[in-house]
């Protein structure tokens, strides 16, 4: 496994601090945006229904000011009547005086006996009208104002009948702010018709007086089918558009939103039945909600005083959190550089004082590892050194190794026979593959048999090994010396530093007619970072290995092309496989490009 150097890498735009304000603040503020909605959401319903409640409780008590208004002027006309000089004058079937003062005297008891009835302080009534069977029309103007003469209203006259008995409400097209109250009167005695009492209303002035105590921001509505009267001058033109948009409930009081002169009021709309008359109580929505605005306005202010406290404590946790792991990472980099050699002790918090203890154990194995490692690799350099240095001559070293051979099996050591009988013939292909091109797959195995028995002398039951070929392939002529250098790098840098007993495997497949696959497969560390054999260098850690692989990658490429070259995979402590793909040949040594 190769030795990768500890490199400690800080991303600037994203920071752990950073993303627990964030999450902090963006939760906080999620949760007060959501309950304020909430409670407006809340508030306003209620509101509303309290403002529903409260406005049709203001146009009830419309209704009953009108109603006890109606009640004021149905109880005056007995008062009339109760004066002997008008009811011998209505019972009489020609007018008895003759003069203006007859009339005038009439007339003089109608104003005097107005003046002594509720009516005359409400200041709505413009005149009373007693019209008798036979023509005769005596008038009191109460409002002091003379206007048109009940001679010309006989539209009004007509349209009532005479046999009615109730209080009558009407009114004339050609008076739009007037309405009309009358009743037939009658002879107590012989219940003979004798008259009419009409009582003349100012529209305007009685809708003002009903709308006495209301709140000088909201107005009332009368109308039907041919009068139209506000409290609000201002209204006097919308009255129409809110005719038709009043939404009228059956038996019941009608509550809406409407836009009136581009504002918009809470409307409660209820009919009088008893009068053909419909009433309206409106209220303009933003005064009404204006308590509830101003709350709002507080609670926004509090909320974005909530919002900047919560960021600040936001900021003051994640310092808190990540000033531990700060610390840590700018030691942990001067122990990449070499300046440091263990995290010092901090005063932090209990998991990273774990996380801190576990590092330094870490880095002592590591260390422990690495100069165990570059021992073995300076034996490893010195050995080289000093076979370069003998160059002694191989056949001299065959004599020598089967003296020692010979030796061995005189002396029954059959262990000891074996392994120089092996070291000898892996010797001997050493040389012989500097005088041959290729060599047959059986011979091949042969000679890696002989390193692998001396591997496992060597690590003794360690290290085990299969091999995988199938029979026909086994006289195929592949290039000398090309398996037993995959085979010492995977025992070498994959099995060799692995805890544990390893496993290797020597597969032979044919991919097609033409081809063949010959893989060498561990279960060692294997590789981090999958190296570039083509630029392996003699100053790489273990060149020895390194640079056959890197002898035989170029081998392949010059003999079969660049589709031969080796390929590594590897999940490291998993499994590794180096491989290389060669033509099916068998015959002579030689080859055909």
């Amino acid at each position: 496994m190769r030795a990768i150097p500890l490199r400690i890498s800080i991303r600037k735009e994203r920071s752990l601090r950073s993303f627990i304000t964030l999450a902090i603040s963006f939760t906080v503020t999620t949760i007060l945006l959501c309950s304020t909605f909430f409670y407006y959401n809340k508030t306003s319903l209620l509101l509303r229904g309290n403002l529903e409640q409260s406005i049709t409780g203001q146009l009830n008590q419309v209704n009953q000011n009108i109603t006890e208004q109606v009640d004021t002027i149905d109880a005056t006309i007995p008062l009339f009547l109760s004066n002997t000089m008008l009811l011998n004058a209505l019972e009489t079937s020609s007018f008895p005086f003759t003069g203006s003062s007859s009339r005038f005297q009439l007339e003089k008891q109608m104003s005097d006996i107005y003046f002594s009835t509720p009516l005359s302080d409400r200041n709505f009534t413009d005149a009373i009208y007693i019209v008798c069977d036979n023509g005769t029309i005596l008038t009191t103007y109460t409002s002091g104002s003379i206007r048109t003469s009940l001679y010309q209203g006989c539209e009004l006259l007509e349209s009532i009948d005479p046999t009615d008995t109730g209080l009558l409400c009407r009114t004339l097209d050609s008076e739009k702010n007037s309405i009309y109250f009358a009743r037939n009167l009658f002879n107590g005695n012989t219940g003979n018709h004798m008259g009419l009492f009409i009582i003349h209303i100012n529209l305007d002035k009685w809708i003002r007086y009903c709308a006495k105590g209301l709140d000088p921001s909201w107005f009332i509505c009368l109308y039907n089918h041919k009068i139209s009267a506000s409290s609000n001058q201002d209204m006097t033109m919308e009255n129409i558009n809110l005719k038709t948009r009043i939404d009228l409930e059956q038996d019941g009081v009608s509550f809406q939103e409407l836009s009136l002169n581009d504002r918009a009021y809470f409307a409660a709309a209820r009919s009088l039945d008893a009068f053909d008359l419909i009433s309206v109580v409106a209220a303009p929505k933003d005064l009404l909600l204006a308590d509830l605005d101003d709350t709002m306005k507080h609670y926004l202010l509090l909320l974005a005083l909530t919002v900047l406290g919560a960021l600040f404590i936001s900021l003051v946790i994640s310092r808190t959190i990540t000033r531990p792991i700060d610390k840590m990472i700018y030691y942990i980099d001067r122990i990449s550089t070499g300046q440091e050699k263990s995290l010092p002790p901090l005063k932090m918090y209990h998991e990273f004082n774990v996380w801190a203890h576990s590092f330094n154990q870490m880095l002592k194995q590591l260390d422990i590892y690495y100069n165990d490692n570059f021992q073995k690799q300076l034996l490893l350099k010195n050995a080289e050194i000093r076979a370069l240095q003998s160059q002694v001559n191989p056949h001299f070293l065959f004599n020598v190794l089967n003296t020692i051979a010979w030796k061995a099996q005189i002396n029954d050591n059959e262990e000891i026979y074996e392994m120089v009988i092996s070291l000898g013939e892996l010797l001997k292909m050493n040389t012989l593959s500097r005088e041959r091109d290729f060599i047959t797959l059986e011979k091949e195995m042969e000679y890696v048999k002989f390193y692998m028995y001396l591997q496992q002398m060597r690590f003794e039951d360690k290290i085990t090994y299969h091999i995988q070929i199938p029979e026909h392939l086994i006289q195929c002529r592949i290039p000398c010396f090309c398996i037993q250098p995959l085979v010492e790098n995977a025992l070498t840098h994959g099995l060799e530093p692995k805890k544990g007993k390893g496993r290797l495997i020597i597969q032979v497949l044919e991919t097609d007619r033409h081809q063949m696959e010959i893989s060498i497969i561990d279960n060692g560390v294997g590789f981090d970072i999958i190296p570039d054999v083509s630029q392996i260098t003699s100053s790489d850690t273990d060149s020895h290995t390194h640079i056959g692989l890197k002898n035989l990658d170029k081998r392949l490429e010059l003999l079969f092309g660049s589709a031969s070259r080796l390929k590594i995979e590897s999940v490291p402590n998993v499994c590794t496989s180096v491989s290389m793909q060669i033509p099916v040949r068998k015959g002579e040594n030689s080859i055909d490009f």
